[in-house]
């Protein structure tokens, strides 16, 4: 897609990227995850507290953690079972990061954006850990990195996106945020900046033209061709 610079759009001196189906491929099984996280919190809580978490299995999986957490507040254990429900998190996540590696293109087209100064940054629902595991010269190319270690409110809440611009100092109408998934879409919006949905996940055009995404491209690499960025 041919995209122009309209008047009113500002040049981009930022780009907030998400990791897992954008910068890397998506091996994380979502059901698996969230049936291990059902498991720990049936140590800690009755039936009747996790019958009424309705709705429970539609909850993405770190906002179901913290909905079991409050449910089991100033119950004995709510403390633990996050504790132990996030470290299993970590486990199975590392654990599908071991022997994974970046799109091919990933490495060239961060270079490309240092190499014109432009700011990078990764805002991830993951860990550092699995960042590190997949990309260990990560800081060679990536100024600033915001996981759900270092914020409670995740993206598609708008404190992620505002928290890693804060650290780029840079403004949203500045930035282009990028991600394989609406949820991305969405916090990047509720900022004030860019956004454009790369199909190398699981989300279809149409699902990200429906959240209003500025752009939709095929992967990162395309980001190259924006007007915003020339």
């Amino acid at each position: 897609m041919d995209y122009q610079l309209k008047k009113h759009m500002k040049k981009i001196r930022a780009i907030v990227f998400d990791f897992d189906g954008t910068l890397t491929p998506l091996t994380l099984n979502f059901v698996h995850l969230r049936t291990e996280i059902l498991k720990i919190a049936e140590q800690y809580a009755t039936k009747d507290v996790l019958k009424d978490l309705k709705g429970l299995e539609g909850f993405l999986v770190i906002e179901m953690i913290y909905a079991i957490d409050d449910a089991l507040y100033n119950h004995d254990g709510s403390q633990e079972f996050k504790n132990k429900a996030f470290e299993r998190l970590r486990e199975l996540e590392v654990e599908a990061a071991v022997g994974k590696d970046l799109f091919p293109y990933t490495r060239k087209t961060l270079k490309s954006l240092k190499d014109r100064s432009i700011k990078t940054g990764i805002f991830t629902r993951s860990c550092l850990d699995v960042l590190k595991t997949v990309f260990p010269d990560i800081f060679d190319y990536i100024d600033n990195i915001v996981t759900r270690d270092d914020i409670k409110h995740v993206k598609p809440h708008v404190d992620h996106v505002n928290k890693i611009l804060k650290m780029m100092d840079i403004p949203g109408e500045n930035t282009l945020t990028v991600g394989d998934h609406p949820t991305d879409i969405m916090a990047g919006k509720a900022a004030g900046t860019y956004t454009a949905g790369v199909l190398t996940g699981r989300t279809l055009k149409d699902a990200f033209e429906g959240v209003g995404a500025t752009y939709v491209l095929n992967d990162i690499s395309e980001i190259l061709m924006l007007e915003t960025l020339k």
